[in-house]
């Protein structure tokens, strides 16, 4: 596959199979991912991988326990356009598709929840940034996630970024 190609293919899947993913083919995408650019070599990212038993815990310890205060918000508080529209068309689009109305909250609020179980993933990746750390350090963290998510779908593997586990972070 050419690299556009792999970028017309990437996308946020949100259904997996558990097939699990060999740890030397997470290790060798995080290697080459690695290579990304990163202001004077700082490499500030900082990457957890949780799979089989420590998946399960985690996806268990955090099963129906009220989200953390946050230590930053996920979005602005009020989100401007044309960002709340593009937000907004992409949550209709995405619950449409799975059948759920648009007043079905139980649905919608059981369908959220399947972010903390990785949406059935196998194997799920943490990434941290020192909190010294200004925004050019994650601008830096986003080339690197961008180029393992590419290296991923090269790979044959599909994959979803997912902010909403800083809902959890003290289990984290």
């Amino acid at each position: 596959m050419d690299l556009r190609e792999t970028i017309e293919r990437r996308m946020s899947v949100r259904a997996f199979t558990s097939t699990p993913v060999p740890d030397a083919l997470i290790r060798d995408l995080l290697t080459v991912a690695s290579r990304a650019p990163s202001g004077g070599n700082v490499q500030p990212w900082r990457i957890f991988v949780v799979n089989g038993g420590a998946r399960d815990r985690l996806v268990d310890a955090v099963h129906g326990r009220p989200p953390d205060d946050p230590d930053y918000p996920i979005y602005p508080e009020t989100l401007w356009e044309p960002y709340r529209t593009n937000r907004f068309q992409l949550g209709e689009a995405m619950y449409a598709t799975m059948g759920i109305g648009r007043d079905d909250k139980e649905a919608r609020f059981e369908w959220m929840a399947r972010n903390q179980q990785f949406f059935g993933a196998p194997a799920g990746l943490f990434c941290f940034v020192d909190r010294g750390m200004n925004k050019p350090q994650w601008s830096d963290l986003g080339m690197f996630l961008q180029t393992f998510m590419l290296l991923a779908v090269d790979a044959g593997l599909d994959t979803c970024a997912q902010e909403s586990w800083s809902l959890h972070h003290g289990v984290v």
